[in-house]
């Protein structure tokens, strides 16, 4: 399976989710993804501007167009692999586990990104797409936060991990990471390998980030299966 932009634009990405393994995944309610869309779209409007935060793969495959980038820092969140996955990048016997932004104390390291401003004329469009990608079954909330960037403050869309989901992964032992990380394959490749992009990536960047670099180290020390 390949995460493009036409397959989101024609929405076909969906059902070959859906078809990868029938039950496992549920939609999110329609009328909810469009109030989610709708509400991040009003809050652009009202500062004349619509970044949004990346974290993840969205650093190094936005997929949207993207009018302008700048690096970032999140305070509140911070990366941790805490949403179950048994499709994409894991099997419903062996699920791995998705990228998220996790609550952390007010006090702990902010967390590093890249902001992604989009134009306002593609407003619309760029969204649908972009909520095509992150908001199939909820697992991710869209919240309007300030961020950091280059010496001033910016309203931001970040996509933080929903605790009340049915698939999130509330604070299971760093051996479970590792274990699930190191084992899991699905459609979309292996969690090995997206940790390792995503560490890659940061590094490129210039980013910081204990969690990512600690796990990257312990996954690479297991034998692939």
């Amino acid at each position: 399976m390949t995460l493009s932009r036409d397959s989101l634009r024609n929405d076909s990405f969906k059902q070959k989710m859906l078809d990868e393994a029938p039950g496992e995944m549920s939609l999110m309610d329609e009328n909810a993804f469009e109030a989610s869309r709708r509400f991040i779209l009003q809050k652009a409007a009202q500062t004349g501007e619509l970044w949004v935060f990346a974290y993840g793969s969205l650093i190094w495959n936005p997929i949207i167009e993207v009018k302008d980038k700048r690096p970032a820092r999140l305070h509140g969140y911070g990366r941790r692999f805490c949403v179950w996955a048994p499709i994409g990048r894991g099997t419903p016997e062996c699920p791995g586990l998705w990228l998220g932004l996790d609550a952390v104390e007010r006090d702990n390291p902010p967390c590093e990104g890249i902001i992604l401003r989009i134009d306002a004329e593609q407003w619309d469009e760029e969204t649908l797409i972009l909520w095509r990608r992150e908001m199939i079954s909820g697992v991710y909330i869209p919240e309007w936060l300030p961020v950091e960037t280059e010496g001033s403050v910016k309203q931001c869309c970040v996509f933080v991990a929903n605790p009340g989901h049915d698939r999130y992964a509330a604070r299971i032992s760093w051996d479970r990471q590792v274990e699930a990380i190191s084992r899991a394959s699905g459609s979309l490749g292996t969690c090995r390998s997206y940790l390792e992009s995503l560490a890659v990536h940061l590094q490129e960047a210039g980013m910081s980030d204990v969690y990512i670099e600690r796990l990257a180290r312990d996954v690479a020390a297991v034998k692939s299966p």
